[in-house]
């Protein structure tokens, strides 16, 4: 959620939101019909947390749909391709091109479930659980930038509210 912080646009019109801690001089800019569009400020939102993730020394390492897709991997073992794709919400051929990746550095697999012969599930290795560990804290301090802007309450309810989204 945005605090109570609002800069006045500078034509008289609408006000624009901002974020406590981290007001711009720059005068804010009447969105007109955008200040009710939740697609808006989600893709606003959206590209400014991407363009950090680009500027950051983890983007030197994978692209943020390969640590999206790793680290549910590992909160999911034996998750299946389709099941990715549709939580990510990308093409499963994207999906699988990131998982054939991982498999060539080693750090998945894929096994068939012993629940059903027939479909496959994607695990971490030995080596995926420990590189994961170390990318989870380089990222921890990545969010920790975002994380206080936000009470713990307001990122709780931010995510749930944003969880209600479905494809």
């Amino acid at each position: 959620m945005v605090s109570e912080n609002y800069n006045a646009n500078r034509r008289g019109g609408a006000k624009m939101p901002t974020a406590g801690k981290r007001q711009r001089s720059t005068p804010a800019i009447d969105c007109g019909p955008l200040r009710h569009s939740i697609r808006f400020f989600v893709l606003r939102a959206n590209r400014i947390l991407s363009r950090d993730w680009t500027g950051s020394a983890l983007n030197q390492s994978m692209h943020l749909i390969f640590y999206c897709t790793f680290t549910l991997i590992g909160a999911n073992p034996g998750i299946s391709l389709v099941e990715l794709a549709r939580y990510i919400t990308v093409d499963k051929s994207r999906v699988s091109d990131l998982v054939d990746t991982m498999e060539k550095k080693r750090l998945v697999v894929r096994r068939r479930l012993s629940i059903d012969q027939r479909r496959l599930g994607i695990y971490l290795t030995p080596a995926g659980i420990a590189r994961l560990e170390i990318i989870n804290k380089e990222v921890e301090v990545q969010e920790q930038r975002i994380q206080e802007l936000y009470s713990f309450e307001e990122r709780s309810k931010l995510i749930s509210l944003l969880t209600r989204i479905e494809p």
